[in-house]
């Protein structure tokens, strides 16, 4: 667990400096209120995502597809409360490395959805933890989903960090903010209980 600690005592030290912006955060209009989705938003995500996992690869099973994708993005909004998230993200990583919220950084994110997924067994698809700018200040952690026997490069990012519990997706191909890769080693270290996420 050195990696974990190390990197929440290193995201300590950026909330402290960033304090005063903190401060800048709260006497404006920085914050912004969350979003909640309707009933039909939410089914009209759930298709689109689905419809994306399906043109993976031939493959790919439909209802696996669909389960994969209603699960994620339910998920998501579950962790909404959870983690009793505010928005902006960085503005509510500032609030943990500080002391005042819990859980909700991006690996907070990545990992729970990690766990919850992986009990699902798909036969289809697997599933990566995948990161973007490793051990950098601005490191991000994300859910990565592809075809059995393929790799992360071609595969759809599931993000839910960056729009604050609205789950985001994009092939990663066409992410043009993160240049994402496999995160093999953080899994087998967070979760050594737990089988491989997907077996080839």
């Amino acid at each position: 667990m050195y990696y974990i600690v190390k990197k929440r005592l290193k995201n300590r030290f950026i909330s402290f400096f960033l304090l005063p912006l903190g401060i800048l955060f709260l006497s404006g209009c920085s914050l912004t209120p969350l979003s909640t989705p309707t009933s039909f938003e939410l089914s009209q995500k759930i298709e689109r995502l689905t419809h994306m996992l399906e043109e993976l690869d031939i493959t790919i099973e439909q209802k696996e597809a669909q389960n994969l994708a209603q699960s994620a993005i339910f998920l998501s909004r579950k962790l909404v409360k959870k983690y009793e998230l505010v928005s902006p993200p960085l503005w509510h990583n500032t609030l943990i490395n500080m002391g005042i919220k819990k859980r909700g950084l991006c690996y907070d994110w990545a990992e729970d959805l990690l766990a919850f997924l992986n009990k699902k067994q798909y036969r289809s698809l697997k599933l990566h933890y995948v990161g973007a700018d490793i051990d950098g200040y601005f490191e991000h952690n994300a859910l990565a989903v592809s075809a059995k026997g393929k790799g992360i490069e071609d595969s759809i990012i599931l993000d839910a960090w960056r729009d604050s519990g609205n789950l985001f997706f994009i092939r990663l191909k066409e992410d043009k903010k993160y240049k994402w890769r496999s995160r093999e080693d953080v899994y087998r270290l967070v979760f050594p209980h737990l089988k491989r996420w997907s077996r080839d």
